[in-house]
């Protein structure tokens, strides 16, 4: 999809309409009403002023138009932003700090988890505050292919998140990756992408429902000290991190290309997002982290943004965690088939269990057997059969070397059978019902038996 950014594309000559129109063509934009496309309008060209202004300034980011530039920035917090304030809760995080020792260490110069193969392509949370899910999966993504080599996209729809964690956080309306750590490692293995897909992205939060046997999850989390980019650095050394940084300002609404080093970039913590690696932008000089990002790949740097080391830019190293032990979930054993339904009509399959009234009868020479009720002259034969049988109750066999008689469902009268053959056994069977079958018995006639 094409970026339009002010100075790579010209406009037309209707100046700013044409400019949004562009935009909107671009982005397959509607809108419902002539109100709300003139609101979006004014919007827009706010932004294409700030977006003009800012890369005018030469400073070490720029700005540029996508898929939100039709909101303003406190539209734009409401909807992508989390409701709820990220911060730890002291009494609920399992704070398990990094030893001094461990970042104490030599660590390489630069490190990218996405050239390294432990990043899932970026994904678009839409509008729903649901960065938190986002955070979560593509820190255990990342640590699952790191330690099986096995890159999986998970599903954030499920946690199954949005839909079904409910460990202190609320799906499109925020939560913590704390959190969500905690609850998978409770025994809430998450599914894959490909089998509960994301659908949240209308702002709406459906219905948790169990789409799979959870299949990766983790045994704990570690929470990296707050404001400690050194430890924060050691941390992405070993894999993505998830962290919470202030998100709501233009600076990442119309955030475009390199690295952000902005006085007006908080620590108001309100977006949830995964250091993939950090590095040295060779064009400034400048030390910086390497973020995915959930608003798709048609913003900033094909979804990613960078953000200068070293000022806790954003409010980066204030709350960042990671999942420990990250493993592919044993799979939950299929349930044991049940016995059959319990017969409740003559005539039924042996296996369900016969009558009170009945026994168990197979007629020599023919496969399959049936729950059959004596009769004679004076005792007429149950006229209550299984659902959809057709076949009529008759008492038409007898019992080798005694008088007795028992009833059997006849699904091929004498005169539906020619020359010991059944003349229409696709009939015939129908009569019998769906688990049953009819088969020629000596007496002349078809009648209708459960295989063994």
């Amino acid at each position: 999809m094409l970026s339009l950014c002010t100075g790579a594309f010209a406009w037309s000559g209707d100046g700013l309409i044409g400019g949004f129109n562009a935009w909107k063509a671009a982005h397959g934009k509607s809108y419902g009403s002539t109100d709300a496309e003139a609101s979006a309008l004014a919007a827009w060209s706010s932004n294409d002023a700030i977006i003009r202004s800012h890369n005018a300034k030469n400073l070490s980011w720029t700005l540029g138009h996508n898929e939100w530039s039709d909101m303003t920035w406190e539209q734009f917090s409401t909807t992508v932003m989390s409701e709820l304030f990220l911060n730890r809760n002291p009494k609920n995080a399992r704070r398990v700090h990094l030893k001094d020792t461990e970042h104490a260490l030599a660590l390489p110069k630069a490190v990218d988890w996405v050239k390294q193969g432990a990043v899932t392509p970026v994904k678009n949370q839409r509008h729903c505050g649901s960065c938190w899910a986002f955070s979560t999966t593509g820190a255990v993504e990342g640590g699952l292919a790191i330690a099986t080599g096995k890159l999986v996209s998970l599903s954030e729809e499920e946690l199954e998140l949005v839909q079904c964690d409910t460990n202190g956080d609320h799906g499109c309306k925020g939560g913590l990756m704390d959190n969500a750590f905690e609850w998978i490692a409770e025994g809430n293995p998450l599914c894959t992408e490909s089998t509960y897909p994301y659908t949240s992205g209308a702002g709406l939060t459906g219905t948790c429902k169990k789409a799979c046997n959870g299949e990766v999850s983790l045994t704990s989390h570690k929470d990296v000290p707050s404001g400690d980019e050194d430890a924060l650095r050691a941390a992405v050394a070993k894999q993505p991190v998830s962290v919470a940084i202030e998100a709501d300002k233009s600076a990442f609404q119309l955030y475009q290309s390199g690295v952000i080093d902005s006085a007006s970039c908080g620590k108001e913590l309100d977006h949830g997002v995964l250091v993939v690696g950090y590095g040295t932008d060779t064009a400034t000089g400048k030390d910086y982290w390497k973020i995915k990002n959930s608003w798709g790949g048609t913003w900033g740097e094909e979804g990613f943004v960078r953000v200068v080391q070293g000022k806790n830019m954003c409010g980066i190293s204030s709350q960042a965690s990671y999942p420990k032990g990250v493993h592919m979930a044993a799979p939950t054993p299929p349930t044991p088939p049940g016995p059959p339904p319990k017969t409740t009509t003559h005539y039924g399959d042996p296996k369900a269990g016969c009558l009170s009234d009945e026994i168990e009868v197979q007629v020599q020479g023919l496969g399959g057997d049936f729950c059959s009720s004596a009769c004679s002259l004076f005792k007429p034969c149950p006229t209550d059969v299984p659902s959809s049988v057709t076949a009529k109750p008759m008492c038409a066999l007898k019992e080798a070397g005694t008088l007795k008689e028992y009833c059997a469902l006849v699904c091929a009268p004498a005169e539906d059978v020619v020359d010991g053959q059944i003349r229409d056994q696709k009939k015939a069977d129908g009569a019998c019902g769906a688990s049953a079958s009819c088969k020629m018995a000596g007496a002349g006639v078809g009648i209708c038996t459960y295989d063994d």
